[in-house]
């Protein structure tokens, strides 16, 4: 009995029911006349039922019930059970009429999520883009099927590539398809002159914000170091076209404001090698390479070969940072004394060791015969293989002697008046004057002086034979009075 109930389940039942109410029995209760069978129920029923004969009693009126609706075959076998107790739920309408609601409700539901669905399919919620970059709007705009169309203007408030406006409001539905005009800035005006305060009167902080808020991006703020300027301090300002004055200075120029940033301080952590008997190349590679200010100092040194570090300002091993100041000696090698040649004789002077000497002697008002002049490299300098030893010293010949050049011919006054007088430093110089004389034509036959010692500068007469016809063995007369022609000067060369 327990399976047959199991499969008896709601639906059943009422569709029992609505055959009991066709057939008239709507709303009331049949009562037959109970049988033996009944009556033996009921009288065990109405002894103290136990739960177990409820159950089986509750079993057998439902079976009863239903025992109607089976075919006729079975009817004729248990006629006897249609005469059970038959009773209506009389909460199946209610029940009936909720179900009929939640039907309605629930296709109206599924009507209206059909057309959101649909509405939603077709149409996307308009997003707020301004002042965000363009590219997000082309990405939304991508995803959700919405054509744009960009404009561009200049804008102080936003920056470059920066949406503006846009058409539709933010918030607003947009059927897909539709096309949407943004406005986007392409930054401030780059052809606007901008007056260019006095950045030597403002902080780095101040100048930063200055350049901000005026958008002169192309006005560059550079920090350098400097051991004379405070950190942040202006140093300078410097536009790349040197054309363009501050007064005419525009936003699209090129330009930069240098702050210092103080003095660079750097860690000493630089190992100083030792560098003795080392060459100079490699100490040079080295302070390069460190940033290390090296100073160079040459001695000449009869031990340490040429080219070759002597000694170092900083010993082996300590530390050192970059910018540090340093300095070494490099050798030059053996070096030559160059001597005291006021000491020497010319003769000895052109001999002296590792020098190459050129003696040269010149007449000298003041300083005595064989005595030093001058010499070209000073007395106890230092020459090593890297100098040039040539040394050229000049001894005096003192005060000028003029010769006497009778019988001499004119032609050859130029060249002795030179190699005598003129190669070592004395102006001697002559006037020619032509006399009638037994001599050869151009020979000398008087000189105003001779033979004696004249001034650094003198100018001598010398008389010169015009005789033509003059026979070649003809001598000067001994009675030619050259006075008696013209008044000669003394041998100071004064009248």
């Amino acid at each position: 009995m327990s399976d047959f109930l199991s499969k008896f389940d709601k639906e059943k039942y009422s569709d029992f029911v609505e055959e009991q109410e066709k057939n008239g029995a709507k709303g009331k209760r049949k009562t037959a006349k109970p049988s033996e069978d009944k009556a033996e129920v009921d009288k065990g029923a109405s002894a103290s039922p136990s739960p177990e004969n409820a159950v089986s009693r509750k079993e057998e009126s439902v079976v009863a019930a239903t025992s109607e609706t089976l075919p006729s075959a079975s009817n004729n076998q248990r006629r006897y059970d249609s005469q059970e107790e038959l009773e209506i739920d009389p909460t199946y309408k209610r029940r009936k009429r909720r179900r009929l609601l939640l039907i309605i409700a629930g296709s109206v539901v599924a009507c209206a999520l059909l057309f959101w669905v649909y509405y939603s399919m077709v149409h996307v919620e308009m997003e707020d883009f301004v002042d965000k970059p363009v590219s997000d709007a082309r990405t939304w705009a991508s995803e959700n099927g919405v054509e744009i169309e960009l404009k561009q203007e200049y804008s102080m408030e936003y920056d470059a590539n920066q949406i503006i406006s846009q058409s539709v409001p933010a918030g607003d539905n947009v059927r897909k398809g539709k096309t949407i005009t943004f406005v986007s800035s392409i930054g401030a005006d780059p052809e606007e002159v901008l007056p260019l305060p006095d950045f030597s009167e403002m902080t780095s902080g101040e100048i930063d914000t200055w350049i901000e808020e005026n958008k002169a991006e192309n006005l560059k703020l550079v920090a350098e170091f400097s051991d004379d300027v405070e950190d942040g301090e202006f140093l300078r300002l410097e536009i790349r076209d040197s054309s363009i004055s501050e007064e005419e200075y525009r936003r699209k120029d090129n330009a930069a404001v240098y702050v210092s940033k103080g003095k660079e301080v750097f860690e000493k952590n630089i190992t100083v090698p030792d560098f003795k008997g080392k060459p100079r190349a490699e100490v040079e590679q080295w302070a390069e390479s460190n940033n290390i200010e090296m100073k160079y100092e040459e001695k000449d040194s009869n031990s340490v070969e040429p080219d070759m570090i002597i000694s170092q300002s900083i010993e082996p091993d300590e530390k050192v940072a970059k910018k540090d100041k340093m300095k070494v000696v490099v050798s030059l090698g053996k070096a030559t004394v160059v001597p005291n040649f006021n000491e020497l004789m010319p003769d000895e002077a052109a001999s002296a060791p590792g020098l190459m000497v050129t003696v040269k002697q010149r007449f000298h008002a003041n300083v005595a015969y064989g005595r030093l002049i001058s010499q070209s490299i000073e007395a106890d300098t230092k020459l090593t293989e890297q100098d040039e030893s040539d040394i050229t010293v000049v001894y005096s010949e003192g005060k000028p002697y003029l010769r006497d050049y009778r019988g001499q011919l004119e032609g050859d006054l130029p060249r002795l008046f030179f190699e005598d007088y003129q190669s070592k430093g004395a102006n001697i110089t002559y006037t020619v004057k032509y006399v009638d004389s037994p001599e050869i034509k151009g020979t000398v036959v008087g000189m105003s002086a001779f033979n004696q010692y004249v001034p650094m500068t003198y100018t001598v007469e010398i008389s010169v034979s015009k005789n033509a016809s003059a026979s070649p063995t003809a001598s000067i007369p001994d009675d030619i009075d050259f006075d008696d022609d013209d008044d000669f000067n003394d041998a100071d060369g004064k009248e």
